[in-house]
Parts: structure tokens; C-alpha cells; sequence
């Protein structure tokens, strides 16, 4: 089990005090009681974004920050996934289900 499975959030999201969140793990990483909620979290966290009118390599970049991640290959990722002509597509373009999706599965949710 994974990261992500574990703490029941599928895209990983870190500790900001979301609303069903019961804490971090100890690298930071929110944990939900159940993936519904993670799930609700992760669809709340890209409409937040979506409302601050990011693009969707400003919100790759800030989710994902080149610190910790290969971030060109997780846009990638994403924009390939969501058959996406544009780097730049604005991300209220994007439904909130399929990014939390695309999202979940390079995040490793999925995995067995």
C-alpha cells in the first residue's frame, strides 16, 4: 500500500487543514478517513486553484514544485493524459474529475 492509498488521498495533497482531514503523516501529507473524502479534497483543492484563474502549468508547477518532483515530466503526464494541445490551457478549462483522476494515477493511487 501506497502513500496515497494509505492516507485515503489520491493525489497526495499536503496538510493544509482541510476541512476532513484527521492530520499529516510524517512527511506531511493530509490523511483523510476515507478516499471519499481525500476524493472531495483533491476536487475542492483544483476548483480553488481554478478560481485563481491558474493555468495548468502554473498549477502543476505549484502542486507538484521541482524541489521534490519531476515536474516537466508530471505536466507531461497530465497534459498527454488529458489530451491537451496547450501547456497554457487555462485550468477551469479542465473538468475537476478527470484532473483529480489523471492526478490520482501519477500520484500512484491506483496501484496495486
Amino acid at each position: 500500500m501506497n502513500r496515497a492509498q494509505k492516507n485515503n488521498n489520491p493525489v497526495n495533497l499536503r496538510y493544509a487543514g482541510q476541512y476532513e482531514a484527521t492530520g499529516q503523516d510524517d512527511a506531511g501529507f493530509a490523511v483523510f478517513p476515507t478516499p471519499t473524502a481525500g476524493w472531495r479534497a483533491a476536487h475542492a483543492q483544483i476548483r480553488l486553484d481554478q478560481s485563481r484563474h491558474l493555468d495548468l502549468t502554473q498549477f502543476i508547477n505549484k502542486f507538484a514544485p521541482p524541489e521534490e518532483n519531476d515536474t516537466r515530466a508530471y505536466l507531461k503526464f497530465v497534459a498527454d493524459e488529458l489530451l491537451l494541445t496547450s501547456l497554457k490551457e487555462p485550468l477551469e478549462w479542465i473538468s475537476v474529475y478527470a484532473m483529480a483522476g489523471v492526478m490520482a494515477q501519477m500520484e500512484g493511487y491506483y496501484n496495486k
